[in-house]
């Protein structure tokens, strides 16, 4: 067992710091004056960009495996 020190009750570790909740609002003014629309949170996040590639490739391996090893040994 380690002896890692317990956090304390008093940090928020989600609280945003005062200076990027600056920059970002500063970010947002000069979006707004140049007339672009506000930034949207995606939709899909994560499922999109790393399970769905993931999961292609393995059905593309299995396929391939199907069609090229497959005849080698029981053709």
């Amino acid at each position: 067992m380690t002896n890692a020190p317990a956090p304390t009750p008093e940090e928020d570790w989600t609280e945003q710091d005062p200076i990027d909740a600056e920059i970002d609002a500063r970010v947002a003014q000069v979006h707004q004056a140049a007339g672009l629309p506000p930034e949207r949170p995606t939709r899909f996040g994560p499922m999109v960009t790393i399970a769905l590639p993931m999961l292609i490739a393995g059905i593309l391996l299995i396929a391939g495996l199907w069609m090229f090893v497959f005849p080698l040994f029981f053709g």
